[in-house]
């Protein structure tokens, strides 16, 4: 079985595989409120068992160490969360753009657009989060990746 991102989304099938970098998280005027390593999985399995899996590992300089994997399917061109942790979709905007809004079944009154840009060469990406709480923004996130596999 042929995973049907890799037709569906052809940008986002170019990130596949592991990515290595550092999140930054400022507040809107800037201020930085934390700042860790990020290791990043990015799979789209053939096996049927998802569309796409991220499996994120976030390593802060304390030591602390938190996994986080996030499984989605492909509906309508789009890759959609509805895992009970996240609730969003995500698709392509350019051949170089991938675009994500989700939000946290938990808190909904959260809602984070990111979007991702991956380099022609396939071997930088850049990643920038806008968080919104009841419709004001209260962080953003900058992430700068290499693939490391």
């Amino acid at each position: 079985m042929t995973n049907p991102v890799r037709s569906a989304m052809p940008v986002l099938a170019r990130h596949e595989g592991v990515w290595v970098g550092e999140y930054t998280h400022l507040d809107p005027e800037g201020a930085v409120h934390d700042r860790y390593r990020v290791r990043s999985v990015c799979e789209l399995p053939d096996d049927g068992s998802c569309d796409f899996r991220l499996r994120t590992t976030n390593q802060w300089p304390d030591g602390r160490i938190e996994t986080i994997v996030n499984e989605a399917r492909l509906h309508d061109g789009r890759l959609v969360w509805s895992n009970g942790r996240l609730v969003g979709a995500m698709w392509e905007i350019d051949d170089l753009t991938v675009y994500t809004r989700f939000g946290y079944p938990d808190d909904p009154t959260i809602t984070v657009c990111e979007m991702i840009q991956i380099s022609h060469d396939g071997q930088h990406r850049a990643r920038t989060w806008h968080w919104f709480r009841e419709e004001r923004l209260f962080r953003i996130t900058l992430t700068k990746e290499q693939r490391d596999a």
